[in-house]
C-alpha cells in the first residue's frame, strides 16, 4: 500500500490523535510533471494533520511510502540563494558551541546536493565532510566536490567509519519515519564531545502565521521544542541551545549533545516552552476551522480577479505553492504560468494544476496584471529581483491577502 496511517504518537505512545485540518487529496508537491495531461491526472493522496495532545506532537494522519514519495523528487537545495546564506551563517553560529579542528568530521544528514557542506568548506576547508542521503542522483556531484557520500536512509543501522564532531540535519527530520531510529543513529555516530544541529519548520510559527502551505506529504511531523526535549531525553541526548530563524517561514534550530557531555543547557529553553503553552487541542481545532475559511476566501478572491478579466501569473514553483494551488482549486484557466529561476523546473508542470513553469523571459513577453507570489517566504527577494522587469502588482496570500 502506498499510504499508512499513524495511529500512535511515536514519542509518547499515546493512541489519541485529534485531526484538525484535512486538505483532501493532494498530489506529491515536489514531483513536477512532464506534460499538462500528466499534471491534471497525477495520483493524489490524503493530506490531513492531527495533534497528539499528550506531548503536543502534530503529524500527518496518513503517510506515503518512501519509494512513492521520492520516486521523481526534484528538489535541489543549491538553487535557493537565501538558504546558502543561511548555511554560511549557521557555521558561524554552531562553532560557538563546538570547536572544529583540522581533520574533524562534519556529517550532513539528507544533505541533498552538498550545498550546506560546501558553504562550511568555504569557512574551514581542512575539515572532513560526509553527506548521508537517500538519493542516488546526488552521489557524483558530492564526490566531485570532495564530500564522502553515503547513499542510504539514515537511521539506527547507519554506521559511519568515523564519529562526527558535528552532525547537521536541516529541513529533513520532519520527513523522517521512524523518527526514533533517526535519533538512535545520531547517538551512534556522534562523537562524545560532538554536537547535533537540528533544524525544522517550527510548528508554532506555522500555526500563528497561518502558513498551512507548510503542510505536505514530505513533512510527516510538525515539531515543537517540547517534542525534541522528550525524544532526546529518551535517547541519551540533551538540548543545550535553541534559537529561532526566519528561514523557511520560521525555523527552529536546536543544538544537542550526548547526556555525558559536560556542557549545560543555556537559558533559551524556558522561553520557548512558555510560548508553546499555546499548542492545545482547542487552539488547533479552532485554527483548522479558520484555515478552511481562509481557503474559501482565497478561492473567491482569485475567482473574482479572473471574472474581471485580470491576467495572473505565479512566481516560485515551490512545494508550498503546489499545496496552495491544489487546496484552493486553482488551475491554468486562472493562473497562466508560474515563473521560476530553477532551470530544471522550467518547462515542467505543477502537479494537479496544468500550470507550466517558465523563465523570467516568458514574463517579459506575456504581460500580466498580477503576480501571485507562491514562495511567499522569499517575498522581499522576489519583488526586489523583478524591479525593472515587471511593473504590475504583486499579491501575497499569507498570512492574509495583501497587494504590493
Amino acid at each position: 500500500m502506498p499510504t499508512m496511517k499513524i495511529t500512535n504518537c511515536p514519542i509518547s505512545g499515546s493512541p489519541r490523535g485529534v485531526e484538525y485540518l484535512n486538505l483532501g487529496n493532494v498530489p506529491l508537491v515536489n514531483n513536477l510533471c512532464a506534460t499538462r495531461e500528466e499534471s491534471l491526472t497525477v495520483e493524489k493522496f490524503p493530506l490531513a494533520i492531527q495533534l497528539f495532545p499528550e506531548g503536543k506532537l502534530t503529524c500527518l494522519t496518513d503517510i506515503v511510502d518512501k519509494d512513492t514519495l521520492f520516486r521523481n523528487y526534484l528538489y535541489r537545495s543549491s538553487v535557493n540563494k537565501p538558504y546558502l546564506q543561511h548555511c554560511s551563517q549557521m557555521y558561524d553560529y554552531v562553532t560557538n558551541f563546538v570547536e572544529l579542528k583540522s581533520g574533524d568530521i562534519v556529517a550532513d544528514i539528507g544533505g541533498n546536493d552538498g550545498s550546506l557542506l560546501l558553504e562550511f568548506k568555504k569557512k574551514n576547508p581542512n575539515l572532513k565532510f560526509v553527506n548521508v542521503d537517500a538519493s542516488q542522483s546526488f552521489k557524483e556531484m558530492n564526490i566531485e566536490a570532495g564530500i564522502d557520500y553515503f547513499n542510504e536512509y539514515f537511521g539506527e543501522d547507519t554506521t559511519l567509519p568515523y564519529k562526527a564532531k558535528l552532525i547537521t540535519s536541516t529541513n529533513v527530520f520532519q520527513h523522517t519515519e521512524p523518527i526514533r531510529s533517526f535519533v538512535k543513529g545520531i547517538f551512534r555516530n556522534l562523537a562524545n564531545d560532538g554536537v547535533w544541529c537540528l533544524e525544522f519548520p517550527y510548528v508554532l510559527t506555522t500555526l500563528l502565521n497561518d502558513n498551512y502551505d507548510q503542510i505536505y506529504h514530505e513533512h510527516v511531523y510538525y515539531f515543537c521544542l517540547q517534542n525534541i526535549l522528550d525524544l532526546s531525553e529518551q535517547e541519551g541526548l540533551k538540548v543545550i541551545n535553541v534559537s529561532y530563524h526566519d528561514m523557511h517561514a520560521g525555523t527552529l534550530r536546536i543544538l544537542m549533545m550526548k547526556k555525558s557531555a559536560s556542557k549545560k543547557p543555556d537559558i533559551t529553553i524556558p522561553s520557548f516552552l512558555n510560548l508553546e503553552k499555546t499548542i492545545t487541542e482547542e487552539f488547533c481545532v479552532r485554527w483548522g476551522k479558520r484555515t478552511l475559511d481562509k481557503i474559501n476566501e482565497f478561492s473567491n478572491y482569485i475567482s473574482d480577479l479572473v471574472s474581471n478579466h485580470k491576467r495572473i501569473a505565479g512566481f516560485g514553483a515551490a512545494a508550498k505553492g503546489c499545496v496552495f494551488l491544489n487546496s484552493v482549486g486553482i488551475d491554468d484557466s486562472m493562473i497562466e504560468f508560474v515563473v521560476d529561476d530553477t532551470l530544471y523546473k522550467q518547462g515542467m508542470f505543477i502537479p494537479g494544476t496544468g500550470i507550466q513553469v517558465v523563465s523570467r523571459e516568458h514574463l517579459e513577453q506575456n504581460k500580466v496584471d498580477y503576480i501571485l507570489i507562491l514562495a511567499h517566504n522569499f517575498k522581499d527577494y522576489i519583488i526586489e529581483s523583478l524591479k525593472g522587469q515587471y511593473d504590475g502588482e504583486f499579491i501575497v496570500m499569507f498570512p492574509d491577502i495583501k497587494k504590493y
